[in-house]
């Protein structure tokens, strides 16, 4: 092992002893919740410089002519972290977020009696997404899948006074663990196949066992992912749970695990043509399913949820038409619509926090008056909202043109009717996007005056404002940073 190739761990190391230290620190130092929240923020911020580092060491590499950076040993019984582009960007979204998230608990568990057990859970569950976007081997990545998946289940339902919140993480551990469980079944059935469960094998679907083990483990993995049919746990685990863990499990926890879905896919053999067929199809009924239940509800937070149903449809329908007809634009396109998605999301729900906080808002219709009591959160929702149903200048909007463009360059009946859904469930998405932006600005008859936010919540909600706007109106450099994912999931 490459001396050099120790530096592939960093980002995971620091957030499993960061997890410990604020553990430490909250039971023997002090558990007050604005030193454990800026304490957790540091982590990431930490973690998160590192982790850009090792994407201009593998960039540096990559221009050398040498392999990505590993840890461990890739060897046929071996464990080792590999660090790619689609690793890097993953991790280094899903640490950002964790960042603006931390700051934002600052005083959104403030009334929390628990809040001490929130930041070591935050920083395990982003350490369980950075193993499993890295491993090289299959047991690995079940492992801390599940750490990602248990520290995720303890979120969702950490107001467990209320019986909703315990109802949705019961729900979410049952649906989980059993997309555990037939994650399982298919590395035993490829084992027994291969002898091995490393990554990147020289290998072919070919043989029964190979197949209904793949599918297995395709099928847990989608499980975990929230693809149709296997979405109904979402509305109810995103919905119920502290819109800081709504943020980060919507934003890219779920993402994390369809990454994963790729790597596997694709490292085991399974043809990207194939593949990309499937995701196009899959697309198609994500962005139908999500769009059409959004429109019934009437809980914000419900509708966010099956918003990001939809959301994961739009990425599918891009990765999937770079690999069935060989652009790696698309795929690049995909990615890049993958972090616009984590930041307008995110937005969206720290934004409904701070309503239900202040408010006491929960129902769509009780954001009446948002402008005049929280004027800039009505702003920053908005603009989460805009960018979501893809209006201009916002992210959502650049990365669904480039979708289009590059959907229209395939020249293929499917991918013509595949966009053709595209372009309607978009529209349809309007349906229930601008109401609630419209209910935002309604004023009421009560002639409230605005109420002033905690810095800890501003801060989050501008700064991921911005980078709504930023992704929208200048996509040139992270399209850039994003390139190198076309080789990674070819």
């Amino acid at each position: 092992m490459n001396p050099g190739d120790v530096q592939a761990i960093v980002p995971l190391a620091i957030l499993l002893v960061g997890a410990f230290l604020v553990y430490l620190v909250a039971c023997l130092i002090t558990s007050r919740n604005e030193i454990l929240a800026l304490l957790t923020a540091v982590i990431f911020a930490v973690a998160w410089a590192s982790s850009l580092y090792l994407g201009r060491v593998n960039d540096w590499r990559s221009r050398l002519g040498l392999p990505d950076l590993t840890w461990g040993d890739p060897g046929v019984h071996g464990v080792a972290l590999r660090v790619d582009g689609g690793a890097v960007v993953i991790s280094t979204v899903a640490m950002a977020l964790g960042l603006c998230v931390a700051l934002y608990c600052g005083r959104y568990l403030a009334l929390d009696r628990r809040h001490q057990l929130t930041y070591p859970l935050l920083l395990l569950m982003v350490a369980g997404l950075q193993g499993t976007v890295t491993t090289n081997d299959l047991f690995s990545l079940y492992l801390f899948c599940e750490l990602m998946s248990v520290t995720a289940y303890v979120l969702v339902a950490f107001r467990r006074h209320t019986d909703t919140a315990v109802e949705a993480g019961f729900k979410y551990l049952i649906i989980g663990s059993l997309g555990t469980l037939t994650v399982l079944m298919g590395l035993a059935l490829i084992y027994r196949e291969t002898g091995s469960l490393e990554l990147r094998q020289a290998v072919t679907v070919s043989s029964p066992w190979m197949r209904a083990g793949l599918a297995c483990v395709l099928g847990g993995l989608g499980l975990k992912s929230a693809l149709v049919p296997g979405h109904t746990w979402l509305p109810d685990a995103h919905g119920r749970a502290p819109s800081s863990v709504s943020a980060m499990l919507s934003g890219i926890v779920i993402q994390s695990t369809f990454y994963a879905l790729l790597k596997v896919s694709l490292g085991l053999g399974y043809p990207p043509h194939r593949l990309g067929t499937l995701l196009i199809a899959l697309s198609v009924v994500n962005m139908t399913v999500g769009n059409g239940l959004a429109l019934v509800q009437t809980h914000t937070k419900r509708l966010l949820a099956y918003s990001t149903i939809a959301q994961m449809g739009y990425i599918m329908f891009a990765l999937g038409t770079g690999l069935r007809y060989d652009q790696p634009a698309a795929v690049q396109i995909g990615f890049f619509l993958l972090v616009a998605h984590a930041a307008m999301k995110s937005l969206a729900f720290l934004s409904k926090g701070v309503c239900h906080f202040y408010l006491g808002a929960t129902r769509i219709d009780e954001l009446r008056g948002t402008w005049q009591r929280l004027p800039l959160v009505a702003v920053t929702f908005s603009i989460a909202l805009s960018g979501l149903a893809g209006i201009p200048p916002l992210a959502g909007f650049a990365g669904k043109w480039f979708i289009m463009t590059e959907v229209l360059q395939a020249g293929d009946v499917l991918a013509h009717v595949g966009l053709a859904i595209f372009l309607l469930n978009t529209l349809i998405s309007l349906g229930y996007y601008l109401p609630v932006t419209v209910t935002l600005f309604t004023p009421t008859t009560d002639h409230s005056t605005p109420t002033p936010i905690s810095a800890w919540m501003t801060i989050p909600l501008v700064t991921l404002s911005l980078l709504v706007l930023g992704l929208g109106i200048w996509p040139s450099p992270w399209l850039k940073w994003i390139l190198q994912l076309a080789d990674t999931t070819r």
